[in-house]
């Protein structure tokens, strides 16, 4: 009996060693997942923290390079200039004109376009300078001119009358003595920064330039400072590790207190950069890990099926990361939509949105639907709605595998939705797609402006030959009729030969504004090149509704009064043609009879008009 006691103790014993065993070996595996899990968190975290400071460093990118765009563009035309002789007052004529077309086509905030050229100060925005004012002696210039032609970025400085960073932006033209400059406020740069500062003690958010001055910061009264000078400061500890190794992210000590560091450059030499307490940055994360794994360790009993569903978990988890790293730079919202199962499963998405769907559809294409009612701009809804059908998905994704559509959301921001395929049935009919929302709103902005700089005509301000010509060939592509005019300025070479390439600028100037004047909001008006230039009024048939308009413009052209001419009244030789609902011909044949008409209407004195090529 004794015997068989200390046997059965021996492996109660063994057995509570192998439990104990068990246990602790469990426990160790658990505490390990769990450590991963808090890593792939934590990772996470930085992540997320290190894709808004390069998002931040992306759109303070874009701010800048409108300014270069503007130096760039106005260099060029200006070394052309130079070369053809234009005279001072051109010269600052075009700066003028520069200045106002970058401040209302762009949005650019800064003073106007300014520079050195000739041997003269000229500015575009009409400021006058002091007698003792030397350009030469300027940053800007001897910035310019040490850069032998890039473009040279000034050292930003405090306006101590605005409270606000400015930055100069300047580049030396051809002649290697010249240069032309404009001062950036960098306002929209101090909002961007103020907007992305964490939440949480001892958290900031700013902007470095190259040699350490703040150009931004969450705390704006620390704009200006410089970081490099002096010591014993947060900003000076910051400043000179981020300059010494450029790491994307680093830790920094001040006072005991760890801080966690997130940089992204801004071209050359700035850099945009998020400063966090760790504890503000962790220590959640920390607290609710640790009482997660001690409320796992009492219920040791299911401990095992606690274990298999954390391994599940960190492999989702893993692959979610892996899923947001990639996607999060670019994409705002990320859903997995089942069109077998009508699920809608979020990967990725905005706050806003998230809470959304919680009170929503439980079916994707109502889910679709709800956040396009709730979240889109009326103007988008009719082109966003078909695309949002996932009835005619399957069809639309087979030979490109993705299908997209740009739309206002209700805030008038520019965004892209996108449909992805992912995988297919047996039948190969869709299984499921990827539903993917991006923010384009700055890339829609610039390529629309680009556009609008690329159709207009620089002098006249009304579209361009290729501009117009595109705008007129559509509308009679889609049957659109109407009234074809084409003119040109009589005598002009007379004009230019008698009083200078100067005043025949003003006549053509003037021409355009006529027509402006004298059209309508939806016509076509338009410089075909020289002193040719040509309308097209829809909807306006025949000579009896198209007369008022050209009466109208007559009027307006013999109220042309230039200084230069010296009383010399300005005559214009027009032809008409009328293209009718249902006619097939072609615009090249449409301007043919036009243009007879204008050859007919050369053989009288004054303003006169030639319609369908008869007298």
């Amino acid at each position: 009996m004794d015997k068989y006691w200390k046997t059965s103790q021996k492996s109660i014993i063994a057995y509570a060693h192998l439990f104990g065993l068990a246990i602790i070996a469990f426990s160790v595996l658990l505490f390990l997942n769990f450590y991963a899990l808090f890593r792939s968190s934590r990772s996470n975290l930085i992540d997320s923290q290190q894709n808004d400071v390069e998002q931040s460093a992306i759109k303070t990118t874009s701010i800048i390079e409108d300014s270069v765009n503007a130096i760039e563009l106005t260099t060029y035309v200006l070394d052309k200039m130079m070369v053809d002789g234009f005279t001072e007052e051109q010269i600052t004529a075009y700066l003028t004109e520069q200045t106002e077309v970058y401040t209302n086509a762009v949005g650019m905030d800064f003073t106007g376009i300014y520079g050195y050229i000739n041997g003269e100060y000229l500015d575009g925005s009409g400021w006058v300078p002091d007698d003792d004012y030397v350009p030469e002696t300027r940053d800007w210039y001897k910035a310019a001119i040490e850069s032998d032609g890039d473009i040279a970025f000034v050292s930003p400085y405090l306006d101590m009358q605005t409270g606000s960073m400015v930055m100069s932006v300047s580049k030396m033209l051809n002649d290697g003595k010249s240069v032309v400059s404009v001062d950036v406020v960098l306002d929209d740069i101090q909002k961007i920064t103020k907007d992305r500062v964490p939440k949480g003690e001892g958290n900031y958010a700013l902007v470095l330039s190259g040699d350490g001055t703040v150009v931004a910061h969450s705390a704006q009264s620390k704009v200006g400072q410089s970081y490099l000078n002096g010591t014993g400061t947060l900003g000076n500890i910051v400043a000179k590790k981020l300059f010494e190794t450029k790491d994307k992210n680093f830790v920094a000590q001040y006072n005991g207190v760890r801080y966690m560091v997130f940089s992204a450059p801004i071209g050359d030499d700035w850099y945009a950069l998020t400063v966090m307490n760790e504890n503000s940055l962790y220590g959640p994360l920390r607290g609710l890990y640790f009482i997660f794994f001690i409320v796992l360790i009492f219920f040791v009993g299911v401990i095992s099926a606690i274990f298999i569903k954390l391994t599940q978990k960190r492999t989702e988890a893993e692959s979610l990361n892996v899923q947001l790293r990639s996607i999060s730079a670019i994409y705002r919202t990320v859903h997995m939509i089942d069109l077998n199962a009508d699920t809608f499963k979020e990967i990725t998405s905005t706050p806003e949105i998230s809470t959304m769907l919680l009170n929503g559809s439980e079916h994707a294409g109502d889910t679709l639907k709800l956040v396009m009612d709730m979240k889109t701009a009326e103007i988008s809804k009719k082109s966003l709605e078909p695309f949002l059908d996932l009835s005619t998905l399957d069809e639309r994704l087979k030979s490109t595998g993705t299908v997209t559509q740009e739309f206002l959301n209700d805030n008038n921001m520019w965004f892209r939705a996108r449909f992805v395929s992912v995988d297919n049935n047996d039948d190969g009919t869709l299984h499921r797609v990827l539903y993917m929302v991006e923010a384009i709103d700055e890339e829609k902005r610039q390529r629309d402006n680009l556009q609008y700089l690329s159709e207009t005509d620089r002098m006249t301000g009304i579209l361009n030959r290729g501009g117009g010509e595109t705008k007129i060939r559509e509308m009679i592509e889609n049957g659109r009729g109407g009234m074809f005019c084409l003119l040109d300025a009589d005598k002009f070479k007379s004009i230019n030969d008698n009083y200078g390439h100067g005043a025949g600028d003003k006549v053509l100037i003037e021409i355009a504004n006529c027509l402006k004047r004298s059209f309508r909001g939806n016509d076509v008006v338009l410089r075909l090149g020289g002193d040719e230039f040509a309308a097209y009024a829809p909807t306006v048939m025949n000579e009896k509704m198209g007369k008022p308009i050209i009466d109208r413009f007559f009027d307006n052209i013999n109220q042309i009064e230039i200084e230069e001419l010296k009383g010399r009244k300005i005559c214009v030789s027009m032809g008409v043609a009328f293209y009718q609902t249902g006619d097939t011909y072609s615009f090249d044949e449409l301007y043919k009879r036009a243009d007879q008409g204008t050859y007919i209407s050369k053989k009288h004195e004054g303003n006169y008009v030639t319609f369908e090529g008869k007298e």
